[in-house]
């Protein structure tokens, strides 16, 4: 007998082949209206995926993914959460959505050129303008409240009492956002690289990143088969910097998937976006030292390797105009040259990312946001916050930000691991056992000590082998 949960599914959903998932799962579509203030206006579709829970009688409160970005859509992900989520998809349903303005959500899509950020203003003036220009909708209608009141109503329609939350990266803020408009349908929350209400996305993306690329030189240093590869290497590093900001390098280059051959410029700027993006991953960090060195010795070849692997995985997915949407009205948009701290403009990115923000953000439509939109989330719903020690985006500190005002809580933070830590080591049994309990007083998180980082690269071909 199919339970309510499925029943409700039914209605909804159609039987659908996803990438990077074997098995035949549900996709489902869900009107929602555009503006929930006006519900006989304008609407729009948001679309999601099911994993039907594998128990003949599941547990009637499903797992909802967000993912992140923002921008981000959930198919993207879907293989991503079904394997994380695995054992708790025995006894649970697990939604995998595409929040408005992402994948099938009316995607807000725009056609910019495959490269990192820049920093001629009237480029970037123009590029925003017309990737503005091009969405026919109307653009102050997405944002994260927009998301979680969709969601509220793919809850209602699903006949859920509850949810329990996953997000990652932004989908911890869209997540916290529910939470407080919706306590009495959160039943639990996962949080990994969160991104707290009081907390600006953006503001630190420098100081953050260079935090970040500290540790990294430091657990270099550490490490036998790595100090003894690349000594030196934070001088060496800052050396390439201060010669690539004097004279960009330039030369051909061929496409690491495509083997077309265009020529390149390398300047520090999109080095240090490059070296950015390295950061964001367990498995590229490994091969950071050797880069840097192989740079620094005029060999650009793996760097610019990286860079095209960020631009074309990490990125390829994000809708950027929902990324402006959210941005320039709940996060750095709303600031100004002023809050540029000293530790972001001594960071080896500068200020030029910030300030791209702000240009992007003059000439894009803003949203109002609640009064308490950027005060904390205050509450006692179960939570498991989840964090990378090495993660240049949402560093640890902002996950314990988040968790002093949850009362209910605990953090988890994973040696040597970047954005996203959950799935390294035990942290995917963990949440199970999380989601299953909704008591995270109760976990033995002994295990988590065990998780260490992966040796590092100290040639192409791997790290030093011990004896």
């Amino acid at each position: 007998m199919l339970s309510i949960l499925a029943l409700a599914a039914t209605s909804l959903t159609s039987p659908c082949f996803v990438e990077g998932l074997s098995s035949r799962v549900e996709c489902g579509e869900l009107s929602v209206p555009l503006h929930h203030a006006i519900p006989d206006g304008d609407r729009l579709t948001m679309t999601f995926i099911r994993l039907p829970a594998q128990s003949a009688t599941p547990a009637t409160d499903p797992v909802v993914v967000i993912p992140g970005g923002p921008g981000q859509s959930g198919r993207s992900i879907a293989a991503m959460a079904a394997s994380l989520l695995s054992e708790t998809n025995i006894e649970r349903d697990i939604i995998v959505i595409d929040p408005r303005g992402t994948g099938g959500s009316n995607k807000l899509a725009c056609p910019f050129e495959d490269e990192d950020f820049v920093d001629d203003r009237e480029r970037i003036l123009a590029d925003t303008i017309a990737c503005r220009d091009s969405l026919d909708t109307d653009l102050t209608a997405y944002g994260s409240e927009a998301v979680a009141d969709d969601l509220d109503l793919l809850r209602q329609a699903l006949g859920a009492p509850a949810l329990n939350l996953w997000g990652g990266s932004w989908g911890t803020r869209a997540a916290l956002v529910y939470a407080r408009r919706y306590p009495d349908h959160t039943r639990s929350m996962t949080l990994d690289s969160v991104a707290p209400t009081d907390w600006t996305i953006g503001a630190h993306m420098g100081a953050d990143a260079q935090q970040a690329l500290t540790r990294v030189f430091e657990a270099c240093a550490e490490e036998t088969g790595c100090s003894e590869a690349f000594p030196a290497l934070p001088r060496r590093f800052d050396t390439l910097m201060n010669r690539l900001d004097a004279r960009p390098f330039v030369d051909d280059f061929a496409h690491p998937l495509t083997g077309a051959t265009r020529e390149e410029h390398f300047s520090a700027l999109r080095a240090g976006s490059a070296l950015r993006g390295m950061l964001y991953s367990d498995t590229m960090i490994r091969v950071l030292p050797y880069t840097i060195i192989q740079a620094f010795e005029g060999r650009f070849a793996p760097l610019h390797a990286a860079a095209e692997a960020f631009n074309n995985g990490a990125l390829d997915d994000i809708a950027f105009g929902m990324m402006l949407s959210v941005l320039c009205s709940e996060d750095i948009g709303r600031l100004d040259t002023d809050a540029i701290s000293d530790a972001e403009q001594t960071s080896f990115l500068g200020d030029q990312v910030f300030r791209f923000w702000l240009t992007a953000c003059s000439v894009w439509p803003k949203h109002p946001v609640a009064e308490d939109f950027h005060a904390p989330v205050t509450s006692d719903i179960p939570s498991l916050l989840i964090a990378g020690q090495w993660d240049p985006v949402t560093p640890p500190y902002t996950a314990r930000q988040a968790a002093s005002h949850l009362s209910n809580s605990r953090v988890l933070e994973v040696a040597g691991a970047a954005h996203i830590a959950s799935s390294r080591g035990c942290i995917a049994q963990l949440t199970a056992t999380f989601i299953d309990s909704a008591d995270p007083q109760g976990l033995d998180t002994g295990c988590v000590a065990d998780i260490q980082p992966k040796a590092f690269f100290i040639d192409a071909t791997g790290p030093e082998l011990s004896e």
